[in-house]
């Protein structure tokens, strides 16, 4: 938005150290809340003292945490507001490990009641994936769907070593059950196996800290010599852990949640160059098939996982081929600044005169 000529102001918990802030654009830190039990009320409250100030000048606020919405409710009785949707958060309660089993249901139906009641004073709704569409019925809403790809920015970092690195899976998804983390320890353990050589490289991103040491158990257990839990990177680093690798996994299970996610791992992995072994489900079937720059296996069957995986290792030149494939249309099809006309246009539609 700053490239594009406009001032904004981005309110974040981000305690920035070094890192460069564009031209055009001011942060604003409030203090980021770790308790989930007050987030509902100790983010907006801090959200608000550093907001108010702020939206005096402002055309537009557009914002994506489903925590702010009631606040952000009440600010679009007199200003310009944009919900950006990211997730299906009404099926997403139905799988957070730190909500008790009994609560999950009722908390999901609270959820999706809240947010059609919350929202319809907002009306103009940001969608980044077509499945989230009938979570805003009517002619009320404003919606446009925006996918949330990832920038070309990142091929600026990509190395030109493919070829020289070790044979190294990476995933760099949040660690969850339905994201596959219990299946990329099966995968691990059987590659290790067969192709002892062949390390892999996972995010050290869990829900809390007991899932980290249950994880950290299981790794243990099944005596991985191969696996290594690497540390979470900043978004514009995120080619560093990138370029360790030969193949990217995203074995995330087939639940509805993954189903009708927006896996946008896989545009980071296109633009890496490396290939992807994936799950054959139906974004991914449609991504990576359709842009031939990897495999797709079945969640139920970690070994199809194995199989794809030793095939790319035993040919580095196939594995070359299909992540410049990847490379070539995440430059022509799948990048963030193909989306920005649409948000520019959304913006202008907003503050033309009705």
């Amino acid at each position: 938005m700053a490239q594009a000529g406009w001032t904004v102001h981005l309110v974040a918990p981000w305690r920035l150290r070094d890192e460069k802030i564009p031209a055009g654009v001011h942060l604003h830190f409030f203090p980021r809340i770790h308790s989930r039990l007050l987030r509902p009320i100790l983010i907006p409250l801090g959200l608000f003292r550093v907001l108010l100030p702020i939206s005096r000048s402002c055309n537009i606020v557009h914002f994506h945490d489903i925590d702010i919405l009631p606040l952000m409710s009440i600010l679009s009785l007199w200003k310009h507001v944009v919900y950006d949707v990211h997730e299906d958060y009404p099926e997403e309660m139905l799988i957070r490990e730190w909500v008790p089993s009994l609560l999950r249901k009722p908390f999901s139906k609270m959820l999706e009641i809240g947010q059609r009641v919350f929202s319809r004073p907002i009306r103009n709704i940001v969608l980044t994936q077509t499945q989230l569409d009938p979570e805003f019925p009517g002619t009320r809403f404003r919606k446009i769907l925006i996918l949330n790809f990832a920038s070309t920015t990142l091929l600026a970092s990509v190395a030109d070593d493919y070829l020289e690195r070790p044979p190294t899976v990476i995933f760099i998804g949040s660690q969850h059950k339905n994201n596959g983390s219990d299946l990329l320890l099966e995968i691990a353990e059987r590659v290790q196996a067969v192709r002892p050589g062949v390390r892999f490289l996972s995010s050290d991103r869990f829900s809390s800290p007991e899932a980290r040491q249950n994880a950290v158990s299981e790794i243990e257990r099944r005596q991985l010599r191969n696996f290594e839990l690497i540390a979470n990177v900043r978004p514009h680093e995120l080619m560093k852990p990138l370029n360790r690798a030969t193949i990217a996994i995203s074995p995330n299970l087939r639940v509805k949640q993954q189903i009708n996610g927006a896996h946008n791992k896989t545009y980071e992995f296109m633009a890496a160059g490396i290939p992807i072994v994936a799950s054959d489900l139906p974004q991914q079937v449609a991504v990576i098939g359709g842009a031939n720059c990897g495999a797709l296996a079945q969640p139920e069957d970690p070994d199809s996982f194995v199989r794809a995986i030793t095939r790319l290792v035993d040919d580095p030149a196939m594995a070359r081929q299909l992540g410049i494939n990847g490379q070539t249309a995440f430059r022509e099809r799948y990048s963030w600044e193909s989306q920005m006309p649409r948000l520019l246009d959304l913006y202008s539609t907003i503050l033309s005169p009705s």
